[in-house]
């Protein structure tokens, strides 16, 4: 209790210029989360190994009671993470309370039953399951959670409650039950000071709450499996009193706490996402909102998921709507480069009136030139195609400018050194220079290379999983020197959306019967039935 006094006493601002002390700025706090959540794979192995091991020994051992431990712990580590194999742990948690004949064990697995089927939306099972337990009959260290499980589903009740009637009951409800925690926790302990927060807040009594939790936090910095859920406490006494910037940075803390814990189902992320939009950062907003999606379907956590679903189309059609500004951008810069072309095009044809001894090869540039357009407008509908990616998108914008770029280059290179043999009389040299195609092979192998270099990069596993739909004795591999083969290109070009084979023959340079063949000799090493095949071919990096 003098903890609990002096908490109330001590004015907010001590606290809050302790805990702000030489630490990190908000900036720096949400590039650790980004960090983190692109990290979230590896945390969610760490889960998984320690699962793996409960698993393990519930496997090798017969004994009901070291089981029903072991449950317990199985219960508790997939709890915010999986709630269905929440689900299944308790319930084999109560199978073995009824082969140990004990009462109370029986009590906490079907409170544990009940927990989860509340978070699952299923509330009339949580009744009927609560229902029948009374209190009297618990250990007075049950009592803490049997209060609990009550307070949860209230507390979603109230949230998804659709009448103003029905809100007030729920709120009553909660109050009751957060009172009732309240007398039964010890004073001293986290569970206690987190729901006096709550309790204070609701009552208006915000300095008073951010004082508590405030303190709580500073004392708790040491132990980082506190810090999640107390940096989430700070965070929503800061939103009660209306500091948005505090309350970014905490729920910052809380979210990190959350992705290296592997925890699925939470509420910080969900809310920062929130944050980050009205404050106009719609990359991380999408990102944060993805993710937290993502998240709760992963752990079945289905009023998290409805939650989410009310922000996700706001902030997805923000998104959507900057993306099309950035290609409407782009597409301003490609008009540039067409306009740009065009006078080239106007210099070539000044050329060719002054200098009719080079009819025949200006004709060829032209032909170049014609060829470089073509090429150019494939590139740019590849380039509108691959919207499925903003990866692909960069890699396939970038790879346009350098390509028209370099090829521009080319050309007034070309134009120069034919001007100068002109110049100097030199018509023999000149035509020599126009009257072969080797420029042009030697090109379309630098385009090929450029494309497979690019393509391999957005998807490195192409080839890898492409054999995987062949034969094992029909793969297909590069020769040596060679990126991609031929075969390979042209479902490369499948993988972008170019079905059509003519278009893939234009691109490529092949005859459409040559296309064909191609495709003919793979459908013959297919390992799999050819609708399945393309199916799976446009699966390849997803």
């Amino acid at each position: 209790m003098h903890i609990k006094k002096l908490c109330l006493i001590v004015p907010a601002f001590f606290f809050l210029s302790f805990i702000g002390f030489a630490q990190p700025s908000t900036e720096s706090l949400l590039q650790i989360l980004d960090q983190s959540i692109a990290s979230r794979q590896q945390f969610a192995m760490v889960k998984e190994h320690r699962l793996d091991s409960l698993k393990a020994a519930i496997s090798n051992n017969d004994d009901p009671l070291y089981r029903y431990q072991l449950y317990s712990l199985l219960y508790k580590e997939y709890d915010h993470y999986n709630l269905d194999a929440a689900l299944r742990a308790a319930k084999e948690k109560k199978r073995m309370a009824s082969r140990l004949n004990n009462r109370q064990m029986l009590y906490e697995a079907e409170m544990n039953i009940a927990e989860m089927l509340g978070k699952m939306g299923m509330y009339k099972e949580t009744f009927d399951i609560m229902g029948p337990i009374k209190k009297n009959e618990l250990d007075k260290e049950q009592w803490g959670y049997y209060f609990h499980v009550y307070h949860s589903i209230y507390s979603l009740l109230l949230k998804s409650a659709l009448s103003e009637e029905e809100r007030e009951r729920y709120k009553r409800l909660v109050t009751v039950y957060k009172d009732s925690l309240l007398q039964v926790f010890d004073t001293a302990s986290l569970t206690y000071k987190l729901v006096l927060n709550g309790r204070l807040i609701e009552n208006g009594q915000k300095k008073e709450a951010l004082s508590v939790i405030s303190r709580c936090y500073a004392q708790a910095l040491a132990d980082k499996a506190e810090t999640g859920v107390l940096a989430y406490g700070v965070a929503y006494a800061y939103e009660a009193a209306g500091n948005k910037q505090e309350q970014k940075r905490y729920l910052a803390l809380a979210a990190r706490s959350d992705m290296e814990g592997a925890v699925k189902s939470y509420i910080a992320l969900r809310k920062l996402a929130v944050l980050m939009y009205q404050e106009g950062d719609l990359e991380r907003a999408y990102s944060y909102i993805k993710c937290s999606m993502e998240d709760a379907q992963f752990a079945k956590a289905r009023f998290r998921m409805s939650e989410v679903s009310e922000a996700l189309p706001i902030i997805a059609a923000s998104y959507d709507k900057k993306m099309k500004e950035d290609k409407d951008h782009l597409f301003r810069y490609l008009v540039l480069i067409s306009l740009l072309t065009v006078v080239l095009l106007c210099c070539i044809g000044f050329i060719y009136k002054q200098l009719k001894r080079i009819s025949a090869a200006e004709l060829l540039v032209k032909k170049k030139n014609g060829e470089l357009t073509l090429i150019n407008e494939q590139l740019k509908d590849l380039n509108t195609r691959l919207s499925e990616s903003h990866q692909v998108k960069e890699a396939y914008i970038g790879y346009v400018f350098n390509l028209c770029s370099s090829y521009i280059n080319k050309l007034e290179n070309y134009r120069v050194n034919l001007h100068k043999k002109l110049k100097a009389k030199q018509t023999e040299e000149a035509l020599n220079i126009t009257g072969t195609a080797s420029l042009v092979t030697h090109e379309l192998k630098e385009f090929f290379q450029n494309f497979d270099a690019v393509f391999l990069n957005i998807y490195p596993r192409f080839i890898e999983e492409f054999n995987a739909l062949l034969k094992k004795e029909e793969q297909v591999l590069p020769k040596a020197g060679d990126i991609l083969t031929p075969e390979l290109r042209v479902f490369a070009l499948v993988r972008l959306g170019i079905s059509d084979s003519s278009k893939i023959a234009d691109f490529l340079h092949y005859s459409p019967q040559t296309v064909y063949n191609y495709k003919l000799r793979i459908r013959n090493k297919l390992a799999i039935s050819k609708d399945d095949f393309m199916k799976k071919i446009q699966e390849i990096g997803k």
